[in-house]
């Protein structure tokens, strides 16, 4: 790296104490300049990840790669304020969304006794053990080596997950943006935090996974009635469906490009983006730290992110979008057999 740790946390530190603003200025300088130098050894490990998935004829439904947002930086430094930013694992972070629970197991199995020239320095398995909120996703560290001192020993995060996890994830994000909380922090209203709970057990039970351990003595009937009440008492899905931004134009025009650059306003519904070649990746990161340094996280947010196309990126990262329909259409169909089966 071109920036030791002890460097990086100490920016890190001035972003979130210092009240000078050209110190601040100059941490965010370096903080933008080392969060830059992920992006090569993210494509390298996202490549090296597809031709494992295609050697072992495992189909995805989407592999995907993101730059850390810098809001969602403060938070969890501010969160984890014995961490420091030099320690931060998932500044680069690559996903893999896979279609069952077959092929998550698949995936981890083969990864985790994979021969790679790169340190897999932890594996953290949310699927057996979800966190508090009922996020569940299987986590991988590594550590970069590369004769490229700027790129040698970052760390990056690979994730990989069901479409089922997924879609309960990225509705857990959209649901934070409602509420102006991090719900994935299990930090939020009650009922919200409750309500993805018992969503987070039923989604287990039917891709044959554990329970939440709040909900061990819970048949999937009480969870099942527990879900369609709290649908109906705090009309969840209503209030999902009306956050939607509308894509339709910018699904319908070709934007070929290797970055998107995604700045969202909430309150218009709206979504701009701008496109980079794999060349411009310096303008596009320094773009996305100039719109940083202006929004208001409860009405804006901007993320740089990578995917093979406009609907590509929407499916890897529909929380951007504020889109929940795949998860609506999953607590629709809950809903439906509870009254089927006379639950209600």
């Amino acid at each position: 790296m071109n920036y030791s740790r002890k460097k990086i946390t100490k920016a890190g530190n001035i972003l979130m104490t210092s009240k000078s603003n050209s110190d601040i200025e100059e941490s965010l300088d370096i903080i933008n300049e080392w969060r830059t130098s992920h992006l090569y050894p993210l494509k390298v490990m996202k490549n090296g990840l597809l031709r494992l998935l295609k050697k072992n004829k495992i189909s995805p439904i989407l592999v995907s790669q993101r730059l850390k947002r810098l809001t969602s930086i403060e938070y969890k430094l501010d969160l984890n304020e014995k961490m420091g930013l030099g320690g931060m694992q998932d500044i680069g972070g690559y996903r893999a969304v896979l279609k069952d629970r077959k092929d998550l197991i698949q995936l981890k199995n083969i990864l985790e006794f994979q021969k790679t020239n790169h340190k897999l320095e932890k594996v953290v398995d949310y699927v057996d053990k979800p966190k508090p909120s009922g996020y569940r996703s299987i986590h991988f560290i590594y550590r970069y080596s590369s004769v490229v001192e700027q790129y040698n020993d970052l760390k990056l995060e690979l994730q990989i997950r069901t479409k089922l996890q997924h879609n309960w994830a990225t509705a857990v994000e959209t649901a934070g943006i409602i509420t102006k909380t991090s719900l994935k922090s299990s930090q939020g209203p009650d009922e919200w935090l409750e309500f993805f709970k018992i969503v987070s057990s039923l989604f287990a039970i039917k891709e044959k996974m554990p329970k939440m351990e709040v909900h061990k003595d819970k048949s999937m009937q009480e969870l099942m009635i527990d879900c369609y009440t709290f649908c109906n008492k705090y009309s969840i899905i209503t209030t999902l469906k009306a956050l939607r931004v509308s894509t339709k134009r910018i699904e319908t025009d070709k934007f070929p490009g290797d970055y998107y650059l995604i700045n969202i306003d909430f309150k218009e519904k709206s979504v701009n983006l701008r496109i980079f070649n794999k060349n411009q990746f310096e303008l596009a990161t320094s773009e996305y730290l100039e719109i940083e340094k202006n929004i208001e996280e409860d009405k804006n947010a901007v993320v740089l992110v990578s995917a093979t196309s406009i609907k590509a990126l929407k499916k890897a990262y529909p929380s951007y979008f504020l889109d929940t329909s795949e998860f609506i259409l999953a607590l629709e169909s809950i809903n439906k057999n509870c009254i089927d089966r006379g639950y209600i």
